[in-house]
């Protein structure tokens, strides 16, 4: 029921103004002084209020203002009653309208329905207000909450992201999370403005369980949970009376924390004031927003757990090799000692089928040698404890020494070997001895997989960094950037190029992967350890330099590295 405040010091308009608006319904307080209708104005707070402006006693102006600031809630319609021959402006300072006296009563009912139905808008109007700006600031928590969620992979951070969003957003009075990662760590996290009771928190820790469970029903549980295995985190942000067991009592919003695949846990909010569907629409979206991250959380811990796990399996293979491959070279080089000996005929004489086996005993044991220094170079290299010396060195000079060894084996499978270089000395700052073991590991390997009666061309040239095509470097190397590396100074370049069996398109990723052998027949023929090109790439970028190959199945490969040059008036050969 409507209302109306009537302020009238003439008793006879005020007892008929009373009479004829209750007569049509409306709920009618009436008062004489301007005192007594503030404070019933404050009581009541009346949709609509009637004033006679003929008493001197009444400030218009005042009352007007005081009804209005009065009332932020609810807009009093205020009408004023005037006298037909005032001609003062200021009485209608603040008013909604008037009426003259003598009034008509029908005037007078229509313009008070006129003005309860402009009321009635304006409540609508407000009330949608109130509900837009809510909205509003809550699609700004929203988003808000979003992009702090997608910045992290913390899952604490994330579950307190979570609870100040709905904090913002909700302003709730208790919000339990019950996260859980396995049955023996879950986690009660329990946010509230007040302290809380411990009797208040047992009942919190119990209604998180029964709601967890009644989640699935008669399902299969994600985890056998007991209250026992749940430990509680509490936070409040002030002092104050502690909130109890009665709280359980207030209005409540609950939803699963999940993806369609796995599932983190629950939470639950509660507030004394009762909560709408835009809240419910609310709360469930920050809920979700907070699903998927703590999944790709989830496995990123996962993933740190396994790359500790190979961290240490990769160190505990890489001493193993270590200790291994010392303890295989003593022996080693005492069985290599004593065939030399007894080849040499200093152990007395023997007989040609011996001789056989002997010379059989000692080109196996110079196989497994190669294979024990590989592994130890590699293991050198992994734990960051190869040495290297550095200094000014002729590539020129390494290419005669390791043409001159390779070309008698070559010579045996009936392959043309030649060497092809521009200048007598093309001088890079290097460790001579790494850089033989290179050139020895890229030539041995185009003698191993070329057949007979094939071609191997070793060149070297001096060129300019115009001419390196990253394009090429990265088609094969891990680093896929480099066309945006700039290439500064002349480079000494080497290219290997063979007439051998070649490389399957689909094997080229596996190039320089460690004891990886590019699947053929051929390959299984020639044996090796697969350590050859992974040891080369790595000396090779030590000095600074690249390499890269290119491969046609059937066809053969050039292989090709470069290392920066040295210029020639700043070299110091010793």
């Amino acid at each position: 029921m409507s209302k109306i405040l009537i302020v009238c010091p003439d008793e006879k308009i005020n007892r008929d103004l009373t009479e004829l608006l209750s007569g049509v319904g409306y709920e009618i307080e009436s008062v004489f002084a301007q005192e007594d209708s503030i404070k019933k104005a404050e009581e009541i707070s009346p949709d609509i209020a009637i004033i006679d402006t003929s008493s001197p006693e009444i400030n218009i102006s005042f009352i007007c203002k005081s009804l209005k600031l009065k009332n932020t809630t609810n807009d009093t319609q205020i009408i004023l009653l005037t006298s037909s021959d005032s001609t003062s402006e200021d009485i209608l300072v603040g008013a909604d309208g008037y009426i003259t006296k003598p009034f008509n009563e029908n005037i007078l009912i229509a313009t008070v329905n006129a003005h309860l139905r402009i009321k009635k808008l304006l409540d609508i109007l407000y009330t949608n207000n109130s509900e837009l700006a809510k909205s509003l600031y809550q699609l700004n928590v929203l988003y808000s909450t979003s992009s702090q969620l997608a910045g992290t992979l913390d899952k604490k951070k994330l579950i307190d992201i979570m609870n100040t969003g709905l904090e913002k957003s909700l302003n709730f009075s208790l919000c339990l999370a019950l996260i859980i990662n396995e049955p023996e760590n879950a986690t009660l996290m329990v946010n509230s403005k007040h302290p809380i009771t411990l009797k208040l928190e047992e009942a919190l820790k119990l209604r998180a369980m029964v709601g967890y469970k009644n989640l699935f029903e008669n399902n299969e549980l994600p985890f056998d949970l007991s209250i026992d295995n749940i430990k509680t985190i509490k936070n409040f942000d002030e002092e104050g009376e502690p909130l109890d067991i009665n709280t359980l009592v207030w209005d409540r919003l609950f939803a699963p924390i999940s993806t369609s695949d796995m599932f983190f846990g629950t939470v639950e909010i509660i507030r004394q004031d009762e909560f709408t569907g835009e809240d419910s629409t609310c709360f469930q979206t920050v809920v979700k927003q907070v699903s998927l991250p703590l999944e790709s959380a989830l496995f990123y811990e996962e993933l740190k757990k396994t790359n500790i796990k190979l961290e240490k399996l990769e160190k505990m293979k890489s001493e193993f090799i270590s200790i291994v491959s010392h303890e295989l070279r003593t022996p080693i080089t005492s069985i290599k000692n004593s065939l030399d000996m007894m080849l040499s005929g200093r152990m007395g004489g023997i007989n040609p089928t011996q001789n056989n086996f002997l010379n059989l005993a000692k080109r196996n044991l110079d196989r497994l040698s190669i294979i024990v220094n590989d592994l130890l170079d590699l293991s050198k290299i992994e734990a960051g404890k190869m040495h290297y010396r550095f200094e000014p060195y002729n590539i020129v000079d390494g290419l005669k020494f390791v043409y001159s060894t390779f070309e008698p084996i070559a010579k045996k499978k009936n392959i043309e070997l030649s060497l092809n270089t521009e200048k007598s000395d093309l001088i890079i700052n290097a460790d001579s001895g790494k850089i033989e073991q290179v050139l020895s590991n890229l030539i041995l390997n185009a003698v191993k997989f070329t057949p007979e009666g094939g071609k191997i061309l070793i060149n070297a040239e001096k060129i300019t960094s115009d001419a390196v095509d990253s394009r090429l470097i990265s088609s094969v190397s891990e680093e896929k950037n480099l066309d945006n590396v700039d290439f500064e100074g002349d480079y000494i370049k080497i290219s290997i190029k063979d007439t051998g069996i070649g490389i399957k398109e689909e094997d080229i990723h596996k190039v320089f992967d460690k004891f990886q052998q590019i699947e053929s027949s051929l390959s299984r023929t020639v044996g090796g350890t697969g350590l050859g090109l992974p040891i080369a790439k790595q000396l090779l970028e030590a000095h600074s330099g690249k390499i890269w190959f290119e491969s046609e199945f059937q066809k053969g490969t050039t292989f090709n590295f470069i290392i920066p040059a040295v210029k020639l008036e700043n070299k110091k050969m010793s």
